[in-house]
């Protein structure tokens, strides 16, 4: 047995000798300094900080940075000597707080990778950028535009400022002015640090650095990379992204890889250990169970209850296919990614996860083995959702939940797996009896892309009066306020709520603005004041910059 015990000592003399800098993360400057830049806009003299996203040209930066300026300028350092680039805007987003500049000659750097996804509270960050004040408190605020340009030149002013810090929450700013989703952090920003990036520990764009919470310590935001993605999705412009929490590895790598060596060199160590100590004859006293194992030989047989045996776990592929579309079911979890749906029947309590607990299994990595729980009322009228915890989160229309009610057209996520909750095949409509003059069998539906690239998809079905076979006048609204909405269209061309969509028995459809700010158009002509009738087959509806074709359910 003392021989037992050195060698395992020995093993874990040799774990404890692992580095403990190998388990560090570094985020590396040098990776990601030169593909950050100085914005100066006139002519009020603006400045803020951009970043490479897209070959050599393309830099995003707030859109407050250039907004009211007729001329922008990109400042960088190439080796010792400073650069100044002209450059024109592509795009903007106000409502984003989002601008895409093409700069006129190639930038030094790499195309910054965009982190869409969601970071977990107290994941590192870290801000690079140039605040105005770092420099105006050595040197004094200069005065006028010409004494600006001339330090710019300096080479000591294109320094960039890093602080770095972790996220506190994820959020949402809602104002007239900024309608984004945001990350809330501790990394300090200032003025002039506006329009750059907020980095994880891997060198991914977590955020465009944004706000200043005033009157606070320590509360400062940035514009989240889904946002980003929006934006140069509608403008077509390519882009590098990863959508997975970021795993660093530390500058000592050989350190790392030390690692398993050093734990297969233990096991090993254990197990010769242990062989021999057991052809010594040698009393292993508890090891015993574990040694008859080892050596070939069946342990003895523990007896249990059977109330403590866990049931055997159906096969994934056999719970996976469910036929939707033939089970009845009122509603539907389909994969917007091309994968399995999954029936939701009324009344019933459905669990989601990847472990075999869950009644709707999904093989995501990202998926907690029991992630969130599904609840259709008796009814069969209303999804309640609720998180059970999962450490990649819930979301409803791109929104982290704790319980939600969901409807029709709402896009659910568990970790990275998205679906869209759609109507459940054969539904309720099979019993309304023959179909009736200017009465739709279903409804309608309206679906097409918002400006992001996203698939959208609203079904129309009027409700049924007082249990009798004849629907009754319905109403939707469209929007981008889920809480006034029925129908969320989540972009910011879109206003909170936005349009109306009624249906009138035996007359049909009828449209009309709600005093949205960018307005409402059918086939491309603005609705202004009016309320317009649909015809059932074909019509294009635009909501802001959202366009959608009207269409029958059959």
């Amino acid at each position: 047995m003392g021989r037992v015990l050195a060698c395992l000592g020995l093993a874990s003399l040799l774990l404890l000798t692992i580095p403990a800098s190998a388990q560090a993360n570094d985020f590396d400057l040098q990776k990601v300094e030169a593909s950050v830049y100085k914005i100066f806009a006139t002519p009020k003299g603006s400045t803020g900080t951009g970043f490479l996203v897209s070959g050599q040209r393309t830099v995003v930066t707030n859109f407050h940075v250039i907004e009211k300026n007729t001329e922008f300028m990109v400042i960088y350092r190439d080796g010792r000597e400073v650069q100044v680039a002209a450059a024109r805007v592509i795009g903007f987003k106000p409502g984003l707080d989002l601008a895409i500049l093409r700069v006129d000659k190639d930038l030094p750097g790499k195309p910054l990778a965009i982190g869409d996804y969601e970071p977990e509270k107290l994941s590192n960050v870290v801000t690079v950028g140039f605040p105005a004040a770092a420099d105006d408190a050595v040197k004094g605020r200069p005065l006028t535009v010409p004494e600006v340009l001339r330090r710019l030149k300096d080479p000591a002013a294109l320094d960039p400022t890093v602080t770095s810090g972790v996220v506190s929450r994820m959020t949402s700013a809602e104002s007239p002015t900024l309608n984004a989703r945001t990350v809330q952090h501790n990394a300090a920003i200032n003025p002039g640090n506006s329009g750059g990036p907020l980095f994880d520990k891997c060198g991914n764009v977590m955020g465009v650095n944004t706000l200043v919470a005033l009157n606070s310590q320590g509360l400062f935001f940035s514009i989240h990379a889904s946002e980003v993605v929006r934006i140069l999705r509608e403008y077509g412009i390519d882009y590098a992204w990863v959508q997975r929490p970021c795993v660093a590895t530390s500058a000592t790598g050989g350190a790392m890889m030390m690692i398993p060596l050093v734990i297969g060199m233990s096991a090993a160590l254990a197990l010769a250990a242990l062989v021999f100590a057991l052809k010594s004859g040698a009393n292993l006293g508890g090891l015993s169970q574990y040694v008859s194992r080892l050596s070939g030989r069946a342990p003895s047989p523990r007896r249990h209850d059977d109330r403590d045996r866990e049931p055997p776990a159906t096969p994934r592929s056999a719970r996976q296919q469910v036929d939707w579309a033939k089970s009845g079911a009122n509603f539907a979890l389909q994969s917007t990614t091309g994968g399995n749906s999954f029936a939701i029947e009324g009344g019933r309590v459905l669990v989601v996860g990847r472990g075999h607990k869950a009644q709707i299994v999904i093989d995501d990595d990202t998926v907690s083995s029991m992630h969130a729980r599904l609840q259709l009322s008796s009814a069969g009228d209303r999804l309640t959702i609720s998180d059970l915890g999962s450490s990649n989160g819930t979301y409803v229309n791109a929104s982290r939940i704790t319980t939600a009610q969901a409807q029709l057209g709402d896009v659910i996520r568990f970790g990275t797996a998205e679906f869209k909750l759609m109507s459940g095949g054969s539904g309720s409509s099979a019993d309304a009896g023959p179909r009736r003059s200017g009465v739709p069998d279903n409804g309608w539906m309206l679906s097409g892309f918002d400006p992001a690239g996203r698939a959208v998809q609203f079904e129309l079905r009027p409700m049924v009066e007082n249990g009798s076979a004849g629907e009754a006048t319905t109403s939707w609204v469209f929007g981008r306020d889920r809480n006034r909405a029925q129908f969320v269209i989540d972009d910011s061309s879109v206003s909170g709520a936005h349009a109306e969509i009624t249906y009138v028995p035996n007359q049909g459809l009828t449209l009309r603005d709600l005093g949205s700010t960018n307005g409402t158009r059918v086939d491309g002509e603005v609705l202004g004041n009016r309320t317009v009738s649909l015809n059932e087959m074909g019509q294009e509806i635009t909501f802001g910059a959202a366009k959608l074709r009207l269409s029958r359910l059959v």
